[in-house]
């Protein structure tokens, strides 16, 4: 299942400042309890920030229709984190008319929906048969809402 992490990480960085304002309103300033908490919302932006990088380098690579087959799982779900970043409607349209796609899905529907590109180009780019397309489209097709 392809879950679009970024709002799990950004809640953490939002509960990490909430706490260390309530620290400091309180007057339990703790300097070390927020130093940690600094450090978590540093690595946490940090996190996002690279999960986005690889997901731009990734979409790129698709836009100038090079092959993603040798995407590891990793840089899907980073493309897909990055998309959902991109275009919100169009991910929000997916994950109401769709239970649970996989990566490989999202990326097929990126290149059909937002790409626009054909069959043998994302056949090409996927470096499957036209065939497994059909197999691909059904499969999603059969995990409509």
């Amino acid at each position: 299942m392809a879950k679009n992490q970024e709002p799990e990480i950004a809640r953490r960085i939002t509960e990490n400042q909430a706490e260390i304002e309530r620290l400091q309103q309180s007057g339990e300033v703790n300097e070390q309890t927020i130093a940690e908490l600094n450090k978590q919302i540093e690595a946490n932006r940090q996190r996002i920030s690279n999960k986005l990088l690889v997901g731009t380098r990734c979409f790129v690579k698709l836009q100038e229709m090079e092959s993603a087959s040798d995407m590891t799982a990793e840089e899907r779900q980073c493309l897909i984190d990055y998309f959902a970043q991109l275009r919100p409607k169009r991910w929000q349209e997916w994950e109401r008319t769709y239970n649970s796609l996989t990566p490989s899905q999202y990326v097929f529907l990126i290149l059909q929906d937002d790409l626009h590109y054909d069959d043998d180009t994302i056949a090409h780019i996927l470096d499957v048969k036209p065939a497994s397309l059909r197999t691909l489209r059904s499969r999603i097709k059969g995990r409509e809402r």
